[in-house]
């Protein structure tokens, strides 16, 4: 499987997924936005899938809304700088945190003192996208399916160990093991670029990885036995997702949205979140996301608060029923 170009039809599907209005509420049309610089916080370094997505919707949303949107990287504490940064700026609309669930949903659900309460110190504006992640296993199992994975580690308790690189691996594996009740080894690596040479090196047999390794790996033929994405991935169509292989119990999701301060004027928020669905549903920044392994999916305010809501319960659920330490 080579990646795909994505099509007209599948833009066309994609574009059908957009939970905004497509009515701006009055309210929100009476506000006046921007009226200078939107400062737009990233929580990773230059140079990564986040980093350049960012990048590629500021650009774009620059052109839209005729003011610069800058791109200020603020890495370290799996998104706690950069959230801190957002949360200290007025909530006028100018200061946007292009948040990720490793801030806004793993670190509160794992640290015995979060640095913030995420529902409280943020106002939500819209979900963006969610991060593609494949499951891969190794030619040495000689398993072609889930059904054939899940079998395997059954007959052969404690002796296959995964990797991860971060919380979506972490988690997302763990939820598979317990809903399986595999007996598996996790061996923990500081990122996925690190772990990656120990699955092609014959260490790891199994990990959860982006689309950006899943080339180099299937050279080595490893098998992706399903993706962790609501529908499949346009990048490689033909890999099943976890709840189509029959893992619906995996229900982590690796995702990015937009958030402000606390106390933005609701009106605001709509008038952003308006905003940048315009923006999400260009088919140059589909296209482009989905070259990124991210799939675009925008909502409004009130439903990403939801579903910030809903996911700090899933992650704080997992890393409970997991016995992950706290922090």
């Amino acid at each position: 499987m080579t990646p795909n170009r994505i099509s007209r039809r599948t833009a066309a599907t994609l574009l059908a997924s957009f939970a905004v209005a497509s009515i701006t509420p009055a309210s929100a049309q009476q506000v006046e936005w921007p009226t200078k610089a939107v400062r737009f916080i990233v929580p990773f370094p230059a140079g990564g899938g986040a980093d350049v997505a960012a990048r590629a919707i500021a650009n774009e949303w620059s052109q839209q809304i005729g003011k610069p949107v800058v791109v200020e990287n603020k890495a370290g504490g799996d998104g706690v700088v950069a959230g801190l940064e957002a949360m200290k700026a007025a909530p006028d609309g100018h200061t946007i945190f292009f948040s990720t669930a490793s801030g806004m949903s793993y670190v509160p659900a794992s640290r015995k003192a979060p640095p913030y309460d995420v529902m409280a110190d943020f106002t939500p504006i819209s979900r963006a996208t969610i991060f593609t992640f494949f499951l891969v296993v190794s030619p040495s199992l000689g398993v072609k399916t889930m059904a054939d994975f899940v079998a395997y580690v059954k007959a052969n308790p404690g002796k296959v160990a995964y990797a991860s690189g971060n919380s979506t691996g972490i988690l997302a594996t763990g939820q598979l093991a317990q809903a399986n009740k595999l007996d598996m080894t996790h061996v923990p690596y500081k990122g996925e670029g690190q772990a990656v040479l120990d699955l092609v090196g014959g260490r790891i047999p199994v990990m959860f990885v982006t689309p950006a390794i899943m080339p180099q790996l299937q050279k080595e033929n490893f098998l992706p036995l399903a993706v962790l994405l609501p529908s499949r991935s346009a990048l490689f169509p033909d890999v099943p997702t976890m709840a189509e292989a029959g893992q619906g119990l995996v229900n982590i999701t690796p995702w990015s949205g937009l958030v402000g301060p606390a106390k933005m004027p609701a009106a605001l928020a709509d008038k952003i979140s308006q905003s940048f669905a315009e923006v999400m549903k260009k088919p140059a920044i589909i296209e482009q996301m989905n070259k990124l392994g991210q799939a675009v999916i925008v909502s409004t305010p009130q439903a990403t608060a939801q579903f910030m809501r809903e996911q700090l319960e899933i992650f704080s659920k997992a890393v409970k029923d997991q016995g992950i330490p706290l922090e």
